[in-house]
């Protein structure tokens, strides 16, 4: 061995496993930073919307949605209410159960659709749905964190139609303090991995 030779300079893998983990660190802090910029930013409150040419509810586990959605038909905030993604078990006799008081007669203007198995689902039949009754205005009554990405769906199937939102926050979920309740936490981080999974264009699973 040359005694020239400088023994303690690093090994290039060790300089590379460096970088690698100087980029993994770095990305993490910014998945994080912009993670903590879309929980702070979703909208839980409810305003009293505009009425539109027709109401769309994303289904889910919870029947809120639905109810809002009859509750936002018989206030005529809208002439037909379509509740997209609607489970095998459901039918019109279960859904009206959940109206609210005062809902009578609006089973005419009710739709539902079966098809629908993800929010990409949604937002395509929703699109089909709008051009039958030639649509131009729709209010989405969907989860307060599953708004961004309802909205990111619903803009790509129908770019020209205007769009407005009715947040609906489950009685389970703590969005005012969403960073001490590990079950919201974990509600969010799992949207927010979605939302950017549809930001880039890939196959929704959800």
């Amino acid at each position: 061995m040359s005694r020239f030779e400088n023994t303690d300079a690093p090994k290039l893998p060790a300089i590379i496993m460096r970088y690698i983990l100087l980029a993994s660190a770095s990305a993490m802090a910014i998945f994080g930073f912009f993670f903590i910029v879309f929980a702070n930013s979703l909208d839980t409150l409810a305003d009293d919307v505009p009425a539109a040419d027709g109401i769309v509810v994303f289904t889910g586990t919870a029947s809120a949605r639905i109810s809002v959605g009859l509750d936002l038909l018989a206030r005529e905030k809208g002439a037909r209410l379509l509740i997209s993604g609607v489970y095998e078990n459901q039918n019109f006799d279960t859904i009206l159960e959940m109206a609210p008081a005062n809902s009578d007669g609006i089973a005419c203007c009710l739709d539902l659709d079966y098809i629908a198995k993800n929010t990409k689902d949604n937002a395509r039949e929703t699109a089909l749905w709008a051009e039958i009754h030639d649509y131009q205005s729709l209010i989405i009554v969907t989860s307060a964190h599953h708004v961004p990405r309802a909205y990111l769906e619903m803009r790509r199937a129908m770019p020209s139609v205007r769009l407005s939102a009715f947040p609906v926050v489950p009685e389970n979920v703590r969005m005012d303090a969403w960073w001490r309740f590990s079950g919201t936490f974990a509600l969010l981080l799992g949207e927010y991995v979605r939302y950017l999974w549809s930001l880039a264009g890939l196959p929704d699973f959800t």
